[in-house]
């Protein structure tokens, strides 16, 4: 009897790159069949998608799972809330994965290799870097450092980016859902924060397994362009970075002291703003 997994995302007008991500998703799925013992469903979020995502899924892509959100999801409470409905199937494993993130091929087959490698009891990331080659997501270090993939074995991490990752129920059942408390960032770092404080063995798969390029530019609540009363209310945005939330995060990864210190330097940070305004 197959292993079952759950693929999920969230996504929010994304009508292009859906189709493509699921095409190769499904194309990966195909090349497994017969040779390792998995049936795959896939769970989507819309969050309130208004360039027909949703609609370009259900033409093309009919066996999906299909979720809507009411827009006020982001990634964090888009990914709670597709994994609150697969979870009701009860599967083998749930594997979280990024619309903007591109697979390489035989990507699934090697992060669900190395599960069987650890007994199906380990979080297993996969490594991304950006069209230059850059190390962007994967398994982090203390220091908020990707850490680098070996050739062949698994290396440890300290946590994790949520781009693409897959937790076996073993995990599941003893950690749950990404907490409730995080809007957009953060929950996927803290999911494997609080997998470290139970013992949970977390762990970057081998090689580089995609390519993701992320938003380089000055975040605009440090830019002086705005007011200091927007650069507070864009920093407190789901979007943004919470203060409250990064407390959370800081109180549980680093201490007290540590979060107290980060909070200090946000506010720095809005106060002295430097850059510019970003014209789309």
């Amino acid at each position: 009897m197959n292993s079952t997994v759950a693929i999920m995302m969230t996504v929010y007008n994304s009508r292009e790159k859906v189709n493509a991500f699921l095409d190769n998703c499904y194309r990966q799925i195909d090349a497994m069949k017969g040779i390792m013992p998995y049936s795959f469903d896939i769970y989507i979020v819309d969050d309130g998608s208004i360039d027909g995502t949703s609609e370009e899924v259900r033409e093309n892509f009919p066996s999906v799972h299909l979720i809507k959100g009411d827009g006020r999801q982001y990634w964090n409470q888009g990914m709670r809330l597709a994994w609150t409905v697969a979870a009701k199937q009860d599967y083998d494993f749930y594997l979280w994965t990024n619309v903007n993130t591109v697979l390489k091929e035989g990507a699934v087959a090697t992060i669900m290799e190395n599960s069987q490698y650890l007994g199906n009891k380990a979080i297993i990331t996969g490594t991304a870097t950006d069209d230059n080659g850059r190390l962007t997501s994967g398994g982090r270090t203390r220091a908020n450092k990707v850490v680098v993939p070996e050739k062949v074995l698994p290396v440890p991490c300290f946590t994790i980016n949520g781009n693409f990752v897959l937790v076996p129920r073993y995990v599941y059942k003893l950690l749950g859902n990404l907490d409730a408390r995080y809007h957009h960032a953060l929950g996927d770092l803290d999911y494997g924060v609080r997998a470290c404080k139970l013992g949970i063995t977390r762990v970057v798969a081998p090689g580089v397994l995609a390519t993701y390029n992320p938003d380089m530019r000055v975040p605009e609540w440090r830019n002086s362009s705005y007011t200091l009363k927007e650069r507070y209310r864009l920093l407190c945005s789901p979007k943004g970075r919470p203060p409250k939330e990064q407390f959370l995060y800081d109180l549980r990864s680093a201490g007290f002291f540590q979060a107290v210190a980060r909070f200090i330097t946000l506010n720095f940070k809005v106060i002295f703003a430097h850059g510019k305004k970003v014209e789309n």
